[in-house]
């Protein structure tokens, strides 16, 4: 009678830290999957107010540049346009004539038209500065993003080991019931416990895995 008492003792205390085990390998699963789907979702916004800020700035420039210019700007447009415009003209009249269309003649000096090119485009550097660093900052969020998903490979990895440590712990209480009077004996429960330990501990890939295991069935060796 005795024996009876300590193997079911024995093998209740065995399914209590498996369940143990089990529960804490399904809490890590939970969390990473948690974990994933906020920076996943995080990035998106992330994304979605970069964008939108950029947007609302781009807005911004083409209204003060071509809708409500400052006075430099506006006069510098102008400049440019009339500058166009002489050679749209000469170029038109040229082609009427039948003349070569090289070597353009401007009435405006090279170097005046230049300087005015540099200073326009100068109003609009500090625009592309902030459109590169947009570029960079959507290239972070999405490697972010990246990065997150490929930890999917690892969640449905620990799934899987649940999966197979609880058949391996089906496989060893049938083994039991099969034969209950027989093999509810303390030593032939040691053995199927081993063999239901050795194999969840093998299949492991991540060394939280295996922390896990040894926190519960090990816990001196994980001190």
């Amino acid at each position: 009678m005795a024996n009876d008492t300590d193997s079911g003792a024995y093998l209740i205390n065995f399914l209590h830290k498996y369940t143990q085990l089990v529960q804490k390998q399904l809490l890590g699963v939970r969390t990473d999957t948690v974990g994933t789907v906020e920076t996943v979702m995080e990035g998106v916004a992330g994304i979605s107010n970069a964008t939108e800020g950029r947007q609302k700035h781009a807005e911004m420039v083409l209204e003060n540049t071509f809708i409500r210019p400052d006075v430099e700007t506006e006069v510098l447009m102008e400049d440019l346009q009339r500058f166009v415009d002489e050679l749209f003209e000469e170029a038109t009249q040229r082609f009427k004539d039948g003349k070569d269309l090289d070597n353009f003649v401007s009435s405006e000096p090279e170097v005046l038209v230049m300087n005015r090119i540099k200073r326009l485009s100068g109003k609009f550097s500090g625009e592309m500065d902030a459109l590169h660093q947009l570029n960079d900052d959507l290239k972070n969020v999405v490697f972010g993003i990246i990065g997150a998903l490929s930890s999917e490979d690892v969640i449905a990895q620990k799934l899987q080991h649940v999966t197979m440590s609880l058949k391996a712990l089906q496989t060893g209480l049938n083994y039991v019931l099969i034969d209950f009077d027989k093999r509810c004996k303390k030593d032939e429960l040691e053995k199927v416990v081993s063999g239901i330990k050795n194999y969840t501990l093998k299949q492991y890939t991540t060394e939280e895995e295996r922390r896990q295991f040894e926190e519960i069935f090990d816990p001196k060796r994980s001190a």
